[in-house]
């Protein structure tokens, strides 16, 4: 059953292949925005050993790996594909085929990150680690544990962005909400601009309340030590959780976008 999904996945992978000179020019700009966003803490830790219990190592092992997974995860655009098909009514097509539509835009996403994990994230991280003398985690447990975040992390924006595609059933366009929730309060919320200790304690509530942090924090604190023991696995049941909700509100919502796709003819 999952072999006619793995053909998706294969195939938005081999599709990005193409894009040779888009992916270097992306790995490009992306290692001079971290190269300033390196010096900058660096530079605000000029006389301090340690902030909200980070050392200059631990942050700036944090700010690279945030910024790694940025690019694995902000970048699947999920929504406005989805925006597309319906408007060019390619969507119906795909609801029409024996397939899961959920599943089948999630296994092309995974085709896609991918790509991006294998030519992007990884000579990044191997980059900025060989330059910097980056922290690694203390053990295979914890990496085991790191990838598992990352996993679930993915699986949450990814549905997010799966709920605000399916309004383009109903709105005009969702340019408006897709910016608002992605670039705006998942940007804000997820610790991509820095750990959420850093936080003024009413935005860290915020943080505490949405699913944002799930996505790139919480993978992150544990791969520099943040979380550990108890605190760790409270992290992974929180991202568990938010999987199974936003995975069922996406499929509850893709339902009713077909029902009235039938009610309506197509």
């Amino acid at each position: 059953m999952m072999k006619k999904y793995l053909t998706f996945t294969v195939k938005a992978f081999q599709r990005t292949l193409t894009y040779r000179f888009e992916l270097w020019m992306e790995l490009f700009i992306n290692v001079l925005f971290m190269l300033v966003y390196v010096y900058l803490w660096k530079a605000l830790y000029t006389g301090r050993t340690s902030v909200e219990g980070y050392d200059l190592n631990r942050i700036l092992t944090y700010i690279v790996v945030s910024q790694t997974l940025l690019t694995f995860t902000f970048t699947l655009r999920i929504a406005r594909i989805i925006e597309e098909k319906v408007r060019t009514g390619e969507v119906v097509t795909d609801l029409m085929k024996p397939i899961d539509f959920q599943l089948m835009t999630l296994a092309t996403a995974a085709g896609t990150s991918s790509h991006t994990a294998l030519f992007n994230m990884l000579p990044k991280f191997l980059l900025f680690y060989g330059a910097f003398g980056l922290s690694l985690p203390p053990s295979l447990l914890t990496v085991f544990l790191f990838i598992m975040s990352v996993v679930l992390g993915y699986v949450i924006l990814f549905s997010i962005e799966f709920i605000i595609g399916i309004f383009a059933f109903w709105l005009v366009e969702i340019r408006g909400l897709y910016a608002f929730v992605i670039w705006g309060l998942a940007m804000l919320f997820s610790g991509y601009f820095l750990p959420l200790e850093f936080y003024p304690d009413f935005l860290a509530k915020v943080a505490a309340v949405l699913p944002f942090r799930a996505i790139i924090y919480f993978p992150t604190a544990i791969y520099t030590g943040q979380l550990i023991g108890e605190s760790l696995v409270t992290a992974l049941l929180i991202q568990l959780t938010w999987v199974a909700v936003l995975v069922g509100i996406g499929r509850l919502a893709y339902r009713a976008a077909f029902r009235k796709l039938v009610i309506q003819g197509g």
